[in-house]
């Protein structure tokens, strides 16, 4: 009984640990963190702007090769099946007819354009400039969406860190406040000055929650541009990212002369210029004369068709009389009349002798249509010259960005080194005002004033940082170079 029981505890022991282990294997999986890389690339796998934008390039292709296929002659066939009873046109003798009768039509048709203007070869090419463009307006999308992911993962990286630095100064307050308590307890300080401290602690926490919350709103942000369903156990790669000194910056005019070649906006607006311009000479070639050729095969079939090779029967009537009679004696003429019934023709004999051949040459040269063509080519005109500002609003909004990145690149960069004297200063000047206040040679508000003051420099310090950061990232990107962090 004993062995039994040990025997049972042995097995419910091992599933446990087995449990256990499968529990951790799935926390560990489940708390991989993600670098910016894989944000960016998850994120152009799966964004849904991506996706329709995609979607968009995908018609203006099928539109493409319609077009073009557009080119060749088409052929169309047709079946009919005829009822007519009452007075109708008998298909045998072409005459009207009050019998029923039953008929089938056949017909293959076809037709091509010999010259219209070039309307259909400038029609393919304005479709394919489309395409381009559309291909090129998914890259713009995806660019757009790698520089919100990379901002988004940089405030995540600020937001930590301005967490560090809220938690340290918690940290440094709750052991001044017990400093400061032993300091009261043995009379060196007044009790103003441990209710001032401990008023400053109580802020920095609040501080402190603050932080906590917008580092809680910058993962949120992240992870609904990554279309996550929730940001639990969900976390980021931390990289180690240093300000190196005495950084050059590539002149914003040199940035701009590289990234007008190779942005995709750009790229965008010329091909829909080129589009434009396809527009026009389509409404311009509606002058010119257009000619086609078409084509028809056809054949019939009708129930009551006679074959006038093949006797059924015959009727001979003698003394039919006539209209006329025999000159000076008046007596009518008669006639002996002959009436033959036919056999119906068989359906393939009636198709192989109705067949019906034709070809058409037809040339339409427009006239007058009320003003249609001119107001065309005036639309096209405007369109031309709209898509040739939108290229050069393109152009002004690239080098606008850029100079604006590298401006804010340098000012952030300045500001990152003048905040870094700052945080130098300011440190030094807290830990001789703590010496001073531990002594009980300066009051708590002094105290306080001084460690808000190096709180500040090391906020400052870190915005200048990470705005440094991104706006050398939008330059590098402007320069062909992919959005990293780890460079």
């Amino acid at each position: 009984m004993l062995r039994i029981k040990y025997i049972h505890y042995f097995i419910m022991k091992k599933i446990l640990l087995l449990f256990l282990i499968v529990s951790f294997c799935y926390h560990a999986e489940a708390q991989k963190k993600w670098t910016l890389e894989e944000c960016i690339k998850y994120a152009l796998e799966n964004n849904i702007q991506v996706k329709q934008s995609q979607l968009n390039a995908e018609s203006d292709k099928i539109t493409t090769v319609q077009n073009k296929l557009g080119m060749l002659p088409n052929l169309n066939g047709s079946v009919s099946h005829n009822y007519n009873w009452g007075r109708n046109i008998d298909p045998s003798s072409n005459t009207y007819t009050d019998q029923q009768t039953q008929s089938n039509s056949f017909a293959l048709t076809s037709s091509v354009d010999l010259f219209n203007g070039f309307q259909k070869l400038n029609t393919i090419k304005q479709s394919q400039n489309n395409y381009i463009a559309s291909r090129y307006d998914v890259e713009k999308m995806k660019n757009d969406i790698a520089l919100r992911i990379g901002q988004a993962y940089l405030q995540i990286l600020f937001n930590k860190e301005q967490v560090d630095i809220c938690q340290n100064q918690v940290d440094m307050s709750n052991q001044q406040i017990e400093r400061t308590k032993k300091l009261f307890e043995a009379g060196t300080i007044a009790k103003g000055n441990l209710l001032e401290i401990q008023a400053q602690g109580a802020l920095e926490e609040s501080n402190l929650v603050a932080a906590q919350n917008q580092l809680e709103l910058s993962y949120l942000d992240l992870t609904q541009l990554l279309d996550l369903k929730s940001t639990d156990d969900f976390d980021i790669v931390k990289p180690e990212i240093k300000v190196l000194g005495d950084i050059t910056l590539v002149p914003s005019n040199q940035v701009f002369a590289y990234a007008q070649g190779l942005m995709p906006e750009i790229k965008s607006a010329e091909f829909r210029l080129e589009s434009s311009y396809n527009g026009l000479a389509i409404a311009r070639s509606q002058r010119y004369p257009s000619l086609s050729l078409s084509g028809y095969f056809g054949s019939n079939y009708a129930d009551n068709y006679p074959d006038y090779t093949k006797i059924k029967s015959f009727s001979v009537f003698e003394n039919v009389p006539t209209n006329y009679t025999v000159a000076g004696t008046g007596a009518p003429i008669v006639q002996k009349i002959t009436s033959y019934e036919f056999e119906r023709m068989s359906f393939k004999d009636q198709l192989n002798n109705n067949l019906n051949k034709s070809l058409r040459f037809t040339l339409s040269i427009p006239i007058f249509n009320g003003y249609q063509v001119n107001s065309n080519v005036s639309k096209a005109k405007l369109n031309t010259l709209n898509a040739s500002y939108n290229l050069q609003l393109q152009k002004n909004q690239l080098q606008k960005s850029i100079e604006q990145a590298s401006a804010d690149a340098q000012g952030a960069y300045k500001s990152y080194t003048a905040s870094q004297k700052a945080v130098s200063s300011f440190q030094e000047s807290f830990n001789y005002t703590q010496q001073k206040f531990d002594v009980g040679m300066m009051n708590g508000v002094d105290y306080n004033d001084a460690k808000n003051k190096l709180i500040k420099a090391q906020s400052d310090l870190l915005r200048a940082k990470y705005n440094f950061i991104f706006k050398k990232v939008i330059l590098d990107f402007y320069q062909g170079n992919p959005i990293t962090l780890s460079k």
